[in-house]
């Protein structure tokens, strides 16, 4: 240890010119980042500059002092001012330094009030440290102007021991609101001048350990800094990366994985959609909300409903009971087409609109399914009126064929069938008897083998003139 001592010593002033060389070149490299906050990229270049100045007063104290300055009055106490200065305004930028990780890092509104206090010390020993220029207190020079120790030497060592202890309060106090990753780096750039300082002190100043440690906490901070900052520039990549995934798997599965909040308002958005759009089209919509959706289908099949005498039968009832009336009814159909996989086109007034077989493949068993479908709905309207206030009746109409789909508006949307198919199905609800299926002959033709028609019918059809239908 004493070798190691000695040879720093023999060496220290070439050291010194090492260390300003890094310091210079990690000084231009501080403004290189921007991920950096600004207060703590101003604080690491501050140190950086500051330690930059205060190697080349001590090491220019050296060089002076090692040969003859007797004539050097000026510059070699200049030096030496300069060299306790910037001891002391080292600290004063390691304070600047704590205050930013305090507020960012610790996540305090407000930096501890220490750290105020040690503003005003540091003041205070500026100020003194002038005085003493004046009366030798500190240090002062004789008539060959060489150095020698004041009497109160040792206060100019005081207020930098009392900053840094009050630095390493704060830092203690606050030690779990800190990574490890940077309360040990930041307790370490303390601890250390302090030692350094004693062993300064203990050396007789032969070592300069204070500037050198002092320096070197300016190198350790700005390669903390760095690697802070890139592991928070990994942290929001990583961050990137889980929101894209999170974001593909709302659109996969509509479970939303960031906040609860986007989560619950994602699946009732899309709980909507599904209410309004077949599923393929609330997806295309989703990702795409301005894509014009349309679709032609070669052979689908399409129900018309409606109430028989609706309009003089509500003429005698309440308004609520109407709603109550024609909302049970819908839901009971709504309830059993999710159930057999029938798409609900739309409800005008007491008119019920499904379609199946909604797909390219014109071998489907849409007719089938809505046939089903029907004498479901049948059923359901013998269940209703067992309970009923006024018992109602339904005419259905089926037709199957090529028709077109999309979705239209921009406001309140809707997504709805066109082509003659409709018209057709239309005519057969409105031309049917009630409570019983009224089917065209392409209807039949699909589904003959599996139901057999009760009764088969003749009616003029509007804009088609007489067309052959079937009850099943």
């Amino acid at each position: 240890m004493k070798e190691l001592m000695i040879y720093v010593a023999n060496h220290q002033t070439d050291l010194m010119l090492f260390l300003q060389g890094i310091c210079t070149v990690l000084a231009f490299l501080t403004l290189l980042p921007k991920n950096l906050s600004k207060r703590r990229r101003t604080a690491i270049l501050l140190l950086e500059i500051n330690s930059v100045l205060y190697l080349a007063a001590n090491r220019m104290y050296f060089l002076w002092m090692s040969v003859d300055h007797s004539d050097m009055i000026f510059q070699v106490r200049a030096v030496k001012f300069l060299d306790y200065f910037f001891g002391l305004t080292m600290i004063a930028c390691m304070n600047f330094y704590l205050k930013d990780l305090f507020t960012q890092e610790a996540g305090l509104e407000k930096y501890p009030t220490r750290l105020k206090v040690i503003d005003i010390t540091l003041l205070i020993a500026v100020a003194l440290l002038v005085i003493s220029q004046f009366t030798n207190q500190y240090y002062g020079w004789d008539a060959n102007n060489d150095y020698y120790r004041g009497s109160f030497y040792y206060v100019n060592y005081i207020f930098p021991f009392i900053t840094m202890i009050l630095q390493l309060s704060c830092v203690i106090h606050h030690y779990s609101r800190f990574s490890r990753a940077i309360r040990v780096p930041i307790t370490i750039c303390i601890v250390l001048p302090m030692i350094m300082i004693a062993a300064q002190l203990l050396s007789g100043g032969e070592i300069r350990g204070a500037v050198l440690s002092t320096v070197g906490i300016s190198i350790v901070l700005y390669v903390f800094s760095i690697q802070e900052m890139n592991r928070t520039v990994d942290r929001a990549h990583k961050l990137e990366i889980e929101i894209m995934e999170n974001y593909q798997k709302e659109l996969e599965t509509t479970v939303d994985k960031r906040t609860q909040e986007l989560r619950v308002a994602n699946e009732k958005a899309e709980h909507l959609l599904l209410n309004i759009l077949p599923e393929n089209v609330a997806r295309e919509l989703a990702d795409d909300p301005d894509k014009t959706i349309s679709m032609r289908y070669p052979n689908a099949t399409v129900l018309f409903t409606d109430v028989v005498n609706f309009t003089q039968m509500t003429s005698t009832m309440s308004a609520e009971s109407t709603v109550n009336m024609l909302n049970r009814m819908i839901t009971m159909f709504d309830e059993r087409a999710e159930r057999e996989g029938i798409e609900k086109i739309k409800t005008i007034g007491d008119a019920y609109m499904a379609a199946s077989g909604l797909t390219e493949d014109a071998d489907n068993d849409g007719a089938y399914r809505m046939v089903h479908f029907a004498k479901g709905l049948l059923e359901d309207i013998e269940e209703f009126n067992k309970t009923a206030d006024f018992p109602i009746e339904i005419r259905i109409g089926i037709n199957s064929g090529e028709l077109v789909a999309g979705v239209i508006g921009k406001i309140k949307f809707i997504y709805d069938i066109w082509g003659d198919t409709v018209n057709v199905a239309s005519r057969m609800e409105s031309t049917g008897t009630a409570m019983k299926i009224h089917i065209t002959k392409r209807t039949y033709e699909q589904i003959k083998d599996t139901y057999a028609y009760k009764e088969k019918v003749t009616d003029e059809i509007k804009g088609k003139g007489k067309m052959r239908g079937y009850y099943v």
